[in-house]
């Protein structure tokens, strides 16, 4: 017998498409299904794997140049399925026909699982990122894109919902009823998924460009409470759609409300599934599921549409949703208030990444128990921390223009990170390698210090030095001054100066984290921070405002100043309009450090 795959897929067979048809009754633990995946095979192969847990294979065969071959089921090998030819087949195209029996699982709520509520029992599936395998065989990672084409018995008192629209139901004896589904657009296996019960949908305006329907799908008796939902979807895409320049581009969009979900959301391309997505009808809510479903919808753009190659790119899914989420969300906003939740996010990972608990973004994982922390804070607060970087150094229009060229360039496919820092080059001539690999592959925070040198001769300097030599930095610094004088420049060794014109004069003060999007900490002197506190404060936003308290209170803590060189400027930050800002300055003078929340 040919030696199972180490975690991954020998990458000898490529699926070209993948046809499920299984059999459903949410009342019993158990579920039948034919899978039917056509594969390129680029070599001769004796066994060709897939992947499968938890499956029983009833039988097996390999369609291949007008022969049906029969196959031995190699069940052995965890993760994965081997289907044993007595000869080699290949290269050339070829069908893998395997008859399977799954289990409904009632917990953990992964794979496909079934759940009673309200005394009707009900499948749901979670597949991130590694349990489609549960549901039927498939090659279950990200680098396998295909359609995917679903064909469901139930009971005819029972409904049914796939990624793809509905495109037929068929009456069949003893109760039951066949709905086949039209093909999906191309996706990896994990975020496709399907859902049986007795369910009941509230509708919603159509979506987008391409005025996709939308329905909330709820459990028998609750779609009044997924109006609310339904009702704000377009809205939320629409403002992605202006974001991104593309069209929702996906046949449907339906939000799923699933109890026991274990994730707070899933983004199943067409059919999201939420923990908590039902409103009670009346007043606007005290907490909506607008930001949840902000994340979600994203996801339709970064994670969907273009996917990361291999789960170690993961960030390019969920740190995209996570920046997206808050770039679209200070569209609502005041000008006043923009990147202030961002700026908070930021500083909870920021705490994190500089204690024992901290990992990199970008992880290789080998194996089942590593990828549970494939979806780690730093995948999608980090993440999303740099994009913010990226969007303050090259200005909102050059990182649009090269988002946009990457979402082009990938449609339907699978992407890297590099070929990210190459589709920016290519978009704007700004190239964001060196940056991304810094923040992503490592782990800590820069510390810059700035110097302001002023000759009366040679005009004024700023000096810039990193104080963080741990690792090797490629750090964006953004700056402004007084008199409206501003910059960015980026640090690749210790130490960089700058000049500015001579007409310009020598400065009062200088703030070189401008905009308060940069991932590092602004190491200050006391003297400094009088000049800021003198002439300085009123010129920074709410945003900068709230950094310089992160990075004050980070000096405190790690006693890099004496209190009474900060705390007058702390004082009087505490007292300011923005809530965020003064709550912040309060606990930096009591020496509270911040909290951390929980990711989704």
């Amino acid at each position: 017998m040919a030696a199972a795959p180490q975690f991954y897929l020998p990458g000898d067979a490529v699926p070209t498409n993948h046809i499920i048809d299984m059999t459903i009754d949410p009342d019993r633990p158990t579920f039948s299904g034919t899978a039917r995946i056509e594969v390129r095979l680029l070599k001769p192969q004796a066994t060709i794997w897939v992947n499968a847990t938890d499956i029983t294979v009833k039988e097996a065969s390999v369609e291949i140049g007008g022969r049906r071959l029969s196959a031995k089921p190699v069940t052995e090998a965890n993760e994965f399925l081997g289907l044993e030819l007595d000869q080699p087949a290949g290269p050339g195209r070829a069908t893998l026909v395997i008859g399977y029996e799954a289990k409904l699982n009632e917990k953990p709520s992964v794979g496909a699982f079934r759940s009673i509520f309200e005394n009707h029992w009900y499948v749901y599936t979670c597949f991130t990122a590694i349990e489609a395998r549960r549901a039927f065989p498939c090659f279950d990672e990200p680098r396998y894109k295909t359609p995917w084409q679903f064909t469901i018995h139930v009971k005819r008192s029972d409904r049914a919902f796939t990624n793809a629209r509905l495109l037929r139901e068929t009456e069949e004896p003893d109760g039951m009823k066949a709905l086949v589904f039209a093909p999906t657009e191309i996706l990896p296996a994990e975020v496709t998924a399907f859902a049986v019960g007795p369910f009941e949908t509230a509708e919603g305006p159509a979506a987008g460009a391409r005025k996709v329907p939308v329905r909330v799908i709820t459990p028998k008796g609750h779609a009044a409470e997924g109006k609310y939902a339904a009702g704000i979807t377009a809205s939320i895409v629409a403002r992605l759609e202006t974001y991104t320049g593309v069209p929702y581009s996906f046949q449907k969009l339906d939000h799923v409300s699933v109890p026991n979900l274990p994730f707070g959301a899933v983004e199943n391309a067409g059919l999201i599934t939420y923990r908590s997505i039902l409103v009670p009808p009346g007043p606007e809510p005290q907490r909506s599921p607008r930001g949840t479903m902000t994340h979600e919808l994203a996801h339709h753009w970064f994670g969907d549409l273009v996917t990361q190659e291999n789960w170690q790119d993961v960030w390019l899914s969920e740190g995209f949703a996570t920046w997206l989420t808050s770039e679209v969300g200070d569209d609502e906003t005041s000008a006043a208030r923009k990147h202030i939740a961002a700026v908070a996010a930021r500083e909870r990972m920021m705490m994190t990444d500089a204690g024992p608990r901290t990992r990199p973004v970008r992880l290789d994982f080998k194996d089942r128990t590593g990828m549970r922390d494939v979806y780690s804070g730093f995948v999608y607060q980090k993440g999303a921390a740099v994009l913010l970087m990226l969007e303050g150094w090259m200005g909102q229009r050059q990182l649009q223009k090269g988002l946009r060229t990457y979402l082009a360039r990938h449609r339907f496919a699978n992407a890297t990170t590099d070929d990210l820092a190459r589709d920016i080059r290519t978009a704007t001539g700004t190239d964001t390698s060196a940056v991304l690999h810094t923040f992503l592959d490592q782990t800590g925070i820069p510390s810059v210090k700035a110097d302001l040198r002023c000759d009366p001769a040679a005009g004024a300097r700023i000096a810039f030095e990193q104080v963080n030599t741990t690792a090797k930095w490629t750090v964006p610094v953004c700056w402004k001054a007084d008199g409206g004088k501003s910059g960015c420049d980026v640090m690749s060794a210790a130490r960089r100066e700058v000049a500015l014109p001579k007409a310009a004069g020598c400065p009062a003060w200088i703030y070189w984290n401008a905009g308060g999007t940069g991932y590092y900490r602004s190491d200050w002197t006391p003297a400094q921070l009088s000049a800021l506190s003198e002439n300085g404060l009123d010129k920074l936003t709410e945003a900068e405002r709230l950094t310089l308290v992160y990075d004050l209170r980070a000096m405190k803590l790690g006693k890099l100043m004496e209190a009474p060189a900060m705390d007058p400027l702390l004082t009087k930050l505490a007292s300011d309009p923005q809530p965020e800002v003064a709550q912040a300055a309060k606990q930096a003078l009591a020496g509270e450090a911040p909290q951390e929340r929980p990711r989704r």
